[in-house]
């Protein structure tokens, strides 16, 4: 199956548009404290953050068409799929951002944003050198502090394994200047009451090891 992507005029130009109003509307978000101006930036934030989801969704599909069609012999368009990946990295920008709405209180906003944040480092890894900023790992720290669901603490945990597996420095960052997440992680990976319980203390035992404890 061969992929097909048309690039259009101008897509930097929209990359870069969503990334300067995610991070206005963020800060709106992060500093209001007036009820009624936080639903509007609620409302405008969590439509933003579906915008980036889609782009991010659409992307990885590419990926993923391309790399089944390279797998069963059929071709695959690899030019158009690395295209995409390039015109869209500049959305990495937007990583902190995403790890500092973790510990929202609305859901929607912390559903939204770990889906986004997912995707991203599953699509660039740890491209973003201050992906593990001390500010950043102690917004890690703090979600996975207050996240008891076991499937978000898992989805959390891929996103900080990817971090730090894929680039040295993340792993330096959090062997330096990480010791609120890694006593967090430290936590979860000695408690192991059930299969479930299992896998969220692998996960944490495996980033562990990427800073020798």
């Amino acid at each position: 199956m061969k992929i097909h992507y048309h690039l259009k005029d101008d897509p930097v130009g929209l990359v870069h548009h969503i990334c300067n109003l995610l991070i206005e509307t963020a800060a709106l978000y992060l500093e209001v404290d007036n009820k009624s101006n936080i639903k509007t930036a609620n409302g405008l934030l969590l439509s933003l953050l579906d915008i980036l989801h889609c782009m991010l969704i659409y992307t990885a599909n590419v990926i993923r068409m391309t790399l089944q069609a390279q797998k069963s012999g059929t071709g695959g368009d690899t030019q158009a799929a690395e295209d995409l990946l390039l015109i869209n990295k500049p959305l990495t920008d937007l990583i902190s951002l995403l790890i500092q709405l973790l510990p929202s209180d609305d859901t929607e906003i912390y559903e939204t944003a770990s889906k986004c944040l997912s995707l991203m480092v599953q699509l660039y890894g740890g491209d973003n050198l201050d992906s593990m900023s001390p500010e950043n790992m102690d917004s890690f720290a703090e979600v996975l502090k207050s996240k008891r669901d076991l499937k978000q603490q898992k989805l959390l945990l891929r996103i900080i394994k990817r971090l730090v597996t894929s680039n040295k420095k993340h792993s330096e960052s959090l062997k330096n200047d990480g010791d609120s997440l890694i006593h967090i992680l430290e936590r979860l990976a000695q408690t192991a009451s059930s299969h479930a319980d299992i896998a969220v203390a692998s996960l944490a035992f495996e980033i562990l090891r990427t800073v020798g404890r």
